[in-house]
């Protein structure tokens, strides 16, 4: 007796509800110990007459060595100052500068720089630009809207260069000088950039980055636990056909595809008892039959020799096949049989063998060994119709054999005349036979073919009819690599 879980059962809905909500309240967390545990950014401030001192020096230094020689000292004047100084030969053109806007908030102060240093450097032929590379110090507002409070507050900010005697005042690094030299290269000073990949490293970045992952991960393992079971129903329901008897489905931590399972295990029963009862009735009906044929066998033994005779003979044979070829199709005797490993190659070439010592050519062409586990005398009777098909229509079979990974499969070709456009499904229907592409006078009930797609598929295998180009029927069995050894 199995014990109840403890388990609470909640729906695909409130598991789904729930996800979202441990997933909202993990990112809170993230973004919570990022912001207070994380180092703040430092930001640096520059004195203004240090970096005017340090611009101006640098400027007559790399400008004052030959041209193949600048590059070198720039990037050793960088190494001095802790600035990021580069030059660049002819050919960049600078940021123009944006005469158009007013001077006002942090532009003010990076034009009185630009005005200091066009003074000390006055005379030497060398253009000064001042450009922001960091977003603004005030809103971004149209032109002529920055507010101060109060509104005299502007008016008491100084324009044009320093005066000697006057104070200094700080620069946020949010900056970028742009020397531009006679001979049209330039000098860019700046403060020092963060490495080419820090912006991943900020925390606000990771902080993002983790977040991202995180739903990532719980949505997948709740994915996982979501299809489980639908994963379980769909191996069971591969399973149906497969063996005689019904294969119940476990129900166990199925949650809403519960009742799922109870059907198909339901339905299962149900076509066991309608198979069962079939197969009973047949077999009453065989008896019978057989009774009453054997009766008209006896009778028709006293008749005197003659046409007669023979033809109610050959009416009761005939009938005597129909029977038991019904009686395999529809009794279900081979699916009971026991799965064995088998050497398929080693079959096909026996039976290729026996039809050829009966005066029925039967070729076989693939390796001398493949092995498949299978209901050894199902399979057999499967290729032994179908090169007996091949040999009674199309004169004499072709048997390839190809052993994949995926699994086998086996070709029975003929040079018969083939299959109607159209007919090839028809060709598979019980007691059909296509009188108009085969010929008459070869007997046989219309059974042979679906019989054999039956076991085929009780294998979970496939079979395929195909004209070939050269003429005749191409019989296509393929076997999965589930039932290969």
């Amino acid at each position: 007796m199995r014990l109840p879980s403890l388990r609470p059962r909640f729906s695909l809905g409130t598991r789904i509800a729930i996800t979202t909500l441990i997933a909202l309240v993990a990112v809170q967390a993230l973004n919570s110990a990022v912001f207070f545990l994380m180092p703040r950014p430092h930001v640096t401030v520059y004195s203004a007459r240090w970096l005017i001192a340090e611009v101006t020096e640098t400027t007559r230094a790399v400008f004052a060595v030959p041209e193949s020689e600048r590059e070198t000292a720039a990037r050793e004047l960088a190494t001095r100052t802790g600035l990021d100084i580069r030059w660049h030969p002819r050919g960049m053109t600078p940021p123009p500068l944006p005469h158009d806007l007013p001077f006002t908030g942090r532009r003010s102060l990076h034009e009185r720089l630009r005005a200091t240093l066009a003074s000390e450097l006055s005379g030497s032929g060398t253009g000064v630009i001042i450009t922001s590379r960091g977003p603004p110090s005030f809103p971004r507002l149209e032109p002529g809207e920055t507010r101060f409070v109060p509104p005299e507050f502007m008016k008491a900010m100084r324009t044009g260069p320093l005066e000697p005697g006057e104070g200094d005042f700080p620069l946020f690094g949010d900056f970028e000088i742009v020397m531009q030299g006679i001979n049209g290269d330039t000098l860019t000073i700046g403060p020092n950039r963060p490495p080419r990949f820090a912006p991943f490293f900020d925390p606000r970045m990771a902080s993002i980055l983790c977040a991202i992952l995180l739903v990532v991960i719980l949505s997948a393992i709740t994915s996982r636990r979501v299809l489980a079971p639908l994963s379980r129903l769909v191996d069971a329901a591969r399973r149906l056909g497969r063996t005689r008897d019904p294969v119940p489905i476990d129900t166990t931590n199925l949650n809403e595809f519960t009742v799922v399972a109870e059907a198909l295990n339901d339905m299962q029963d149900r076509i066991k008892r309608f198979i069962d009862e079939r197969t009973q009735m047949l077999a009453a009906i065989s008896h019978d039959l057989r009774s009453s044929l054997t009766g008209l066998r006896l009778d028709a033994e006293r008749l005197p020799d003659g046409e007669t005779k023979d033809d109610l003979i050959a009416a009761m044979e005939e009938m005597e096949r129909m029977i038991s070829a019904t009686l395999t199709f529809a009794g279900d005797d081979l699916k009971g049989e026991r799965a064995e490993r088998v050497d398929l190659a080693a079959m096909l070439i026996s039976l290729c063998d026996t039809f050829s010592d009966r005066g029925r050519p039967a070729e076989y062409e693939g390796p001398d060994h493949a092995f498949l586990i299978c209901q050894p005398t199902a399979m057999k009777r499967v290729f032994a119709n179908l090169i007996d098909n091949a040999v009674k229509y199309g004169s004499r079979a072709e048997v390839r054999l190809a052993a994949k990974e995926e699994g086998v499969e086996v070709t029975v070709a003929d040079h018969g005349p083939g299959i109607p456009p159209g007919k090839t499904e028809i060709a598979f229907q019980p007691f059909r036979r296509l009188e108009d592409s085969r010929c008459p006078e070869t007997g046989g009930v219309g059974l042979g073919l679906a019989i054999a797609r039956d076991i085929v598929r009780a294998h979970g295998g496939e079979i395929a009819l195909a004209n070939r180009s050269e003429g005749g029927l191409s019989v296509r069995v393929w076997l999965p690599a589930a039932s290969a050894s």
